[in-house]
């Protein structure tokens, strides 16, 4: 059993941004969902305020696009107690059974600063485990170079992608694939890395580019998926 959970930074600061934000988060289940990759998808919002499960283990086939509106922006940055709860979400597994494939995705645009429950050390713990059980843990900086930001949580710098405003469905188009590739028996999550050109690419205001690097990831999930005889399932 696989799934994806989204963690998606609705702090004050994302308000310039959240439209494309939003709109990358239903890009990148409608990937899934075209490549028909057997997972669920859970994505949870975080600020000062609240901490809320927006839409929860969804099939991406049947996934009902997130309005710009369902959670506006507002308050501060908890972002370690935000990592807290959508672990714990992943280690509850479903029905009883542990999840084999993870892909926890962490959007923000800016550094903790506002959390009661854990330290960033605490969460990075949190986050250590789930790559010790073999699960991808990506961080996604909404228009923020969040490199240092992914490496005090255990994040190496390739499985880290800063987005410009003008990439952000590019860059969840690729995410999509990347996923869809991981999703593939044998896979390891080292499937999700970015490398430097494509990081490069989607920081950049360059559409052309960024979309190169996403149609050579298609093709690559689309090759993965069929020597595996992938197929139409049930999730």
């Amino acid at each position: 059993m696989q799934h994806d959970f989204i963690l998606l930074d609705r702090s004050a600061s994302m308000a310039s941004k959240w439209n494309e934000a939003v709109g990358g988060v239903n890009a990148y289940v409608k990937g899934l969902a075209d490549n028909k990759i057997d997972t669920g998808v859970t994505l949870m919002t975080f600020d000062t305020i609240s901490i809320d499960v927006i839409r929860d283990r969804i099939t991406p086939s049947t996934w009902k696009l997130v309005g710009t509106q369902e959670c506006p922006p507002r308050a501060s940055t908890p972002l370690n107690d935000a990592v807290g709860r959508i672990v714990a979400l992943a280690e509850q597994g479903i029905n009883g059974m542990p999840y084999e494939k993870v892909a926890i995705i962490i959007e923000t645009d800016g550094e903790e600063n506002s959390s009661r429950e854990l330290t960033t050390s605490q969460a990075k713990a949190l986050l250590d485990k789930c790559r010790q059980k073999g699960w991808a843990v990506v961080f996604l900086g909404a228009d923020y170079d969040n490199v240092a930001q992914a490496r005090s949580y255990g994040t190496q710098a390739h499985m880290t992608v800063n987005s410009s405003v003008r990439n952000s469905l590019n860059t969840a188009t690729m995410m999509a694939a990347k996923r869809s590739t991981y999703s593939v028996g044998g896979q390891s999550a080292d499937a999700m890395q970015f490398s430097v050109d494509e990081q490069t690419a989607l920081a950049s205001s360059d559409v052309a580019l960024a979309e190169m690097y996403v149609k050579k990831n298609q093709e690559k999930a689309a090759k993965a998926l069929e020597e595996a005889g992938h197929g139409a399932q049930t999730p």
